[in-house]
């Protein structure tokens, strides 16, 4: 009995952990230009990559136009003791996976007449539709970095421009998130058997934007001040598993629930300068940006596997460590500029960096677990790891117009480094469970090619 328990359990991580979705852009942002200047592009984000940085400037769009691109990356992520002695060293699998953009312009006559448009971006990784991973706690780990970028991507918005140099959009995220129940029973010859029923679920997080070209005589400089707010995105599992049939003993209902992936409520402003020629030669572009992210509110990666009918929280069983989550900002400088190679092509080359705080606390509560050989809980400490993160980025760009073929090409890189920091755990009481440093490098790359319609 105890193995198939053991089975069920299992069979349940693995449909929770699977498919579920949430988005990588909130680390690395989203589009091979925008990529490349220091993730910035709530002021002047054009096409399928305004469905993420600001909805509002999908009224820009002007022709149909379909991208597709690549994007990869590698992780290395280490916990060093305050001895010098590696702890451990987390290198999740390689990000890898496509990018499919498509901008539509709404053909409205009259007053509305390119005024309106829609934006849609996707991603969808090559090998899995989300990987999530639940570990213990006090086993070494990076909640906010594992796997985060592997997980699908579905964003839309839809942008107006209302006049007076004022632009307004709304977009959502989709994703599905999975709920179920196991029940475990034996048949009439003694074998036991299992039923498995699970569900996804839809869930969405909007995103309100506006986007505003200050007044100011500066031709052909135009001055955007960019504004979007977008919702807590989260992907939960919840899988129930039976097994008082299995036996006259009380066995508990497990609760094998968290979140795989998890994207917090957030602010960007941002102010760009664009350069635009009105005879179509050279283009160049210069934003200041700055995020705040809600992470105060995030609940943790944990949740009880035995929910409790009376008493509360941890009246029946364990709880997860609690964390005091702090909330985080990101300022973000790009560049672009922009060089006319003849008619109807001008080469890009761009740049950027960021920097962005952490969430996690330098001191984290220990967690607790049974321990056989004193037949009672001991503690033991809670090793999640997290860094301030630099970023540098750069990258590259060609764009065709008539009379040559319609054909966008963009590349860009990102090397991250975490700064390195000492996290502890403590008891209750205060005393020090375990010490570490924490630091690491990520390194992103990608490339898109569009074509306008």
């Amino acid at each position: 009995m105890r193995a198939s328990i053991a089975a069920m359990l299992g069979a349940a991580l693995l449909l929770a952990s699977r498919d579920a979705a949430a988005s990588p852009e909130d680390l690395f942002g989203y589009g091979a230009r925008t990529s490349a200047m220091g993730a910035t592009g709530t002021a002047y984000a054009g096409g399928y990559e305004s469905a993420w940085h600001n909805p509002a400037l999908a009224s820009e769009i002007r022709a149909p136009k379909l991208t597709l691109g690549y994007t990869g990356g590698v992780l290395r992520l280490d916990a060093v003791g305050l001895d010098g002695v590696r702890i451990a060293r987390r290198e999740p699998g390689p990000i890898k996976g496509t990018v499919i953009g498509a901008e539509i312009p709404i053909p409205f006559g009259g007053a509305l007449r390119d005024r309106v448009g829609i934006s849609l971006a996707f991603y969808q990784p090559t090998d899995v539709v989300v990987r999530g991973r639940v570990l213990y706690p006090e086993k070494p780990q990076f909640p906010m970095l594992d796997d985060r970028g592997q997980s699908v991507t579905i964003r839309a918005g839809v942008g107006a421009d209302i006049g007076y140099g004022i632009k307004l959009g709304v977009g959502f995220a989709a994703l599905a998130e999975i709920v179920g129940n196991v029940v475990a029973a034996t048949d009439a010859t003694g074998r036991v058997g299992t039923q498995v029923e699970t569900q996804l679920v839809a869930t969405y997080a909007p995103s309100f934007a506006v986007a505003y070209d200050l007044p100011l005589k500066t031709s052909p400089e135009k001055w955007t001040l960019g504004l979007v707010f977008r919702g807590t995105l989260d992907a939960r599992f919840g899988v129930e598993i039976d097994g008082t049939k299995l036996s006259s003993l009380q066995i508990p209902l497990f609760n094998i629930s968290g979140l795989a992936q998890y994207d917090p409520g957030q602010i960007a402003v941002e102010i760009a300068r664009r350069e635009e020629p009105p005879n179509g030669g050279s283009s160049n572009v210069l934003a200041l940006q700055l995020v705040y992210k809600r992470w105060s509110s995030f609940p943790g990666v944990l949740e009880p596997t035995v929910v409790c009918t009376e008493g509360g929280a941890g009246a029946c069983g364990l709880v997860p460590p609690k964390i005091d989550w702090s909330d985080t900002i990101a300022i973000r400088l790009g560049a672009d500029q922009g060089y006319a190679l003849g008619e109807g092509a001008v080469f890009h080359v761009r740049g950027g960096t960021f920097y962005e705080t952490s969430p996690l606390p330098s001191s984290v509560l220990g967690s607790e677990a049974f321990d056989a050989s004193v037949k009672g809980l001991a503690p033991l400490p809670t090793r999640y790891y997290d860094s301030d993160r630099i970023a540098l980025t750069a990258g590259a760009g060609l764009s065709l117009s008539k009379p040559l073929p319609p054909i966008d090409l963009d590349l860009f890189a990102q090397f991250h480094q975490l700064v390195p920091r000492a996290i502890r755990s403590t008891d209750a009481a205060g005393n020090v469970l375990a010490e570490a440093e924490s630091s690491g490098s990520i390194l992103v790359f990608g490339m898109n090619a569009g074509v306008k319609f």
